[in-house]
């Protein structure tokens, strides 16, 4: 007997699910927001672009990246921007959703009021292409902290772990939970900053190539979210490359975009109506997204022509006029709800970040001990030479060369680790001090305990075995001094990281400025034989209020040395001082010049910073 033919039913299959999403539409629409409708009419955007030259004036050009795009989106609606690479979809994205620091041409209205930048940001959520956030941290860690941040600071801790909760189940992400960001794959990631988007609860919701880098089946899943997201009355928005077979007819509008202009809007189940009349019909059994995208991208002049006279039909006064007029029969928003949503104090704030600060600092674990490794094999290859050294006149030499060869270790060490500390991390930090979460200045003081905090913890590895290897008997206030250096090198290094827009720059003038610094430490000329206009200038030398704090702690104490050599005999410690040109009555100005090293270089840093912030954040 043969057995009996067998088919798969995919309609029970979880995956099916996935990629269909029915149920989802078989839901009642909920209008949480009210009826909102966004539009944008005659959008024009260009870019200015400076042509610098060497011998001749540079030269300044406008590049048109968007030309007379019009537009609009219910609630309820997921609508995608879809077109060849370089047509514009990003900046459209980023010019409605009020994310681009640039100016533009047009009119962006919600319920046909116009909507301001500050008003958008507190009303939207944007999912960026590239994801970038703290790796460190769990994926619930940063949903929590997210939480906090972005919701009414009267909410209590209850109510933002039944939200949080309430958005993890909803976007099926409670196996990822417990996991670390750096370890999630694409899709799971996406997740995550979907997630992170939906805790305020905004009506609109904005994504950047949601599916770009995704196999299909992830791709279908996170499109079929965003859709059952809009089917909760919100307004969602994506731009999408190349979606996968299948992919794309799960969006209900899309808008179709060529060198910067609208091709097509409306349903995605009508496009095919446009293209056919010119004659361009998608064949069975080929994904019909591929075959849109090869019309527009088509170098043929023939098929160029044509996509020209489809954009000129959307453009039409007449076509943007009908579609115009949805927003004369919307209710007026009311922006008072979004506009009384009171912010976390900075107090609550700090903790917060400090909390994040410290966890992504211990979990960095295995990159500290590699440095704090590297800082004792130093100390202990920088101390082999000068053990067991004698006091005398001979071993003068070499207590001055082993004080200078730490003071200059000390300086370079913890200026040029600062010198990266705003470029690691900066994407993430000015995207979200951009769209409001915390402040600059809670972010920068964090980021300065940790830093003394490690400063703390480096020193005592670079210092410690060194003294007790050559036999200083050290002092409590020689680690002191050594600490507001190593702080005042830190400090000056981070404002050469935050007031340089590229690290290139800042490295060549901190190589200056260490050139003539490191001339003026007293080892290699003494700056009493500078003339009086240039004697100043040893002040702005941290080598040499380093060499001359330390040397004079350690001189000092000393009041009689054996003299070896008559012709040269250096008898006491302030003989020693006056060679190198070293006063010990200026210890106290040293230190206080130190301090305003410290202060300076962090004022001018977070104003640096600051001036950052003012450019487009990567979205």
């Amino acid at each position: 007997m043969s057995p009996k033919n067998t088919v798969l039913n995919l309609q029970y299959n979880e995956m099916w699910n996935d990629w269909d999403g029915l149920a989802e539409d078989q839901k009642p629409m909920q209008y949480v927001h009210g009826r909102l409708v966004l539009s944008w009419k005659r959008l024009n955007v260009s870019v200015k672009r400076v042509t610098q030259n060497f011998f001749k004036p540079s030269k300044t050009s406008y590049q048109q990246i968007l030309n007379n795009v019009s537009g609009n989106v219910q609630c309820g609606n997921l609508l995608g921007i879809m077109g060849p690479s370089g047509s514009g979809k990003t900046t459209l994205l980023a010019t409605i959703s009020h994310r681009t620091k640039g100016n533009f041409e047009g009119e962006l209205l919600l319920n046909g009021q116009p909507v301001t930048e500050e008003m958008m940001i507190k009303m939207s959520g944007f999912v960026p292409q590239h994801d970038i956030s703290f790796e460190q941290l769990t994926a619930l860690e940063h949903l929590v902290l997210m939480a906090n941040l972005k919701m009414d600071r009267n909410t209590t801790k209850a109510a933002v772990n039944e939200h949080v909760n309430y958005i993890v189940s909803t976007l099926g992400m409670s196996k990822l939970l417990h996991t670390r960001i750096s370890v999630l794959s694409g899709g799971e990631r996406k997740k995550v900053a979907l997630a992170v988007q939906l805790l305020n609860d905004p009506p609109i919701l904005f994504c950047d190539e949601i599916t770009t880098g995704l196999d299909s089946y992830s791709a279908a899943h996170i499109v079929n979210t965003l859709r059952c997201v809009a089917r909760m009355g919100k307004i969602v928005i994506c731009t999408i490359h190349q979606p996968a077979s299948g992919v794309f007819g799960k969006f209900d509008d899309v808008l179709l975009l060529s060198s910067g202009k609208v091709v097509y809007q409306g349903p995605v189940s009508m496009v095919h109506q446009l293209f056919h009349k010119f004659s361009y019909d998608c064949p069975n059994m080929f994904n019909e997204a591929d075959f849109i995208i090869s019309i527009l991208n088509s170098e043929n002049e023939k098929v160029k022509d044509n996509v020209n006279e489809m954009c000129k039909l959307s453009s039409s006064d007449l076509q943007t006029d009908l579609n115009y007029e949805i927003f004369n029969n919307q209710k007026k928003l009311d922006y008072l709800q979004y506009s009384q949503t009171k912010k976390p104090t900075w107090n609550t704030q700090f903790r917060l970040i400090l909390g994040r600060s410290s966890k992504c600092f211990v979990r960095s674990y295995q990159n500290k001990l590699l440095e704090l490794a590297s800082t004792l094999c130093l100390s202990f290859l920088m101390s082999a030479p000068f053990g067991n050294l004698r006091f005398d006149t001979k071993a003068v030499q070499n207590w001055e060369g082993f004080w200078l060869n730490f003071v200059i270790t000390t300086v370079f060490t913890f200026t040029y680790s600062a010198v990266t500390k705003f470029q690691e991390r900066f994407s993430v930090v000015h995207r979200e001090i951009h769209n409001e979460v915390y402040s600059l200045s809670v972010y920068y003081v964090s980021e300065l305990i940790i830093a003394v905090v490690w400063i703390m913890i480096r020193l005592s590895f670079l210092l410690i075995p060194a003294f007790y290897l050559v036999g200083v008997h050290w002092s409590v206030m020689q680690f002191v001094v050594f600490f507001i250096l190593a702080f005042a090198a830190f400090s000056y290094g981070s404002m050469v990281s935050a007031c340089f827009s590229k690290l290139e720059i800042g490295l060549i003038f901190s190589a200056i400025y260490d050139f003539v610094a490191l001339s003026l430490s007293g080892a290699y000329l003494s700056v009493m034989t500078l003339p009086k206009f240039l004697y100043i200038i040893r002040y702005f030398s941290l080598f040499y209020l380093g060499c001359e704090t330390i040397s004079t702690l350690f001189w000092s104490k000393i009041k009689f040395l054996p003299c070896t050599d008559v012709s040269n005999c250096l008898d006491s410690g302030e003989a020693v001082l006056n060679k190198y040109g070293y006063a010990s009555d200026d210890f106290y100005l040293d230190l206080i010049i130190l301090i305003l090293f410290i202060v300076v270089g962090n004022v001018l840093g977070f104003f640096g910073v600051l001036n950052k912030l003012k450019e487009q954040p990567a979205y």
